[in-house]
């Protein structure tokens, strides 16, 4: 996996870790965002989503809670959760509802692939240009 920094809508960029050898044939990546990144992305998706319609912008939500548990050496430890859901407002009444919504699990560095190649994530190079298709100088 290599940092980069991603766009899918040619004006907000967020920092990722993607692999050069999972995208698309034409290009597009599918970035792995850490936690504080998908809150962000979740920001704006519910924002645009007020200010354009439900119904033209796929919205991402995070579920936290946290629990105390008690340790056997008497010590307490606080156990964060965070479940991401992304929804497709517009699958809702047709005959892809049951696909409406989908709950996005961490990888195994705790990072959300938030809409895969879906939603054509592309890389951005050092002057913020799309490098459509990716091509690292090294790995």
């Amino acid at each position: 996996m290599i940092d980069v920094m991603v766009c899918a809508n040619d004006s907000d960029r967020y920092p990722a870790k993607v692999d050069p050898d999972d995208q698309t044939p034409d290009g597009y990546v599918r970035p792995w965002f850490d936690l504080d990144t998908v809150r962000r992305i979740a920001e704006r998706t519910q924002a645009d989503a007020a200010a354009y319609g439900h119904d033209s912008v796929d919205t991402v939500h995070i579920l936290e809670g946290q629990d105390a548990v008690q340790r056997h050496d008497g010590s307490t430890e606080v156990i964060r959760y965070a479940v991401v859901v992304v929804i497709t407002w517009m699958y809702l009444d047709g005959e892809k509802r049951g696909e409406a919504v989908e709950v996005l699990h961490p990888n195994e560095d705790g990072r959300y692939a938030v809409g895969g190649h879906d939603w054509c994530w592309y890389v951005l190079d050092s002057d913020l240009k799309p490098l459509i298709p990716f091509r690292p100088t090294s790995r």
